[in-house]
């Protein structure tokens, strides 16, 4: 990713925030050479962690009962689980991280 031009990566970051669809937004980062679909959901998180979470195959273990690497239509999913599991209205970055613990 080193080699890709810092203009290249904030425009397309810049498009995957236009838009609210989980799922295109991670199609939208992952164009981005160097970054997957787990890269792709830190980027969202860091960026709005009241609305997103980190989504890897540890998430996709505790939320969805499977041992895989994340697909793009995972994350909607995850999003949604853990917002049935946030009845306190925690943003979903601190839920998802006490699924860690």
């Amino acid at each position: 990713m080193s080699e890709v031009p810092a203009a290249f990566v904030q425009r397309i970051s810049e498009a995957a925030f236009l838009v609210d669809d989980p799922k295109l937004q991670l199609k939208t980062l992952t164009s981005i050479p160097g970054i997957g679909p787990a890269t792709a959901t830190v980027v969202l998180a860091f960026h709005d962690p009241m609305n997103y979470a980190v989504g890897d195959r540890y998430m996709i273990a505790a939320l969805l009962g499977e041992d895989r690497a994340l697909r793009f239509s995972d994350y909607p999913r995850i999003l949604t689980e853990l917002r049935d599991r946030n009845p306190d209205g925690f943003d979903l970055r601190m839920v998802e991280k006490a699924y860690y613990h």
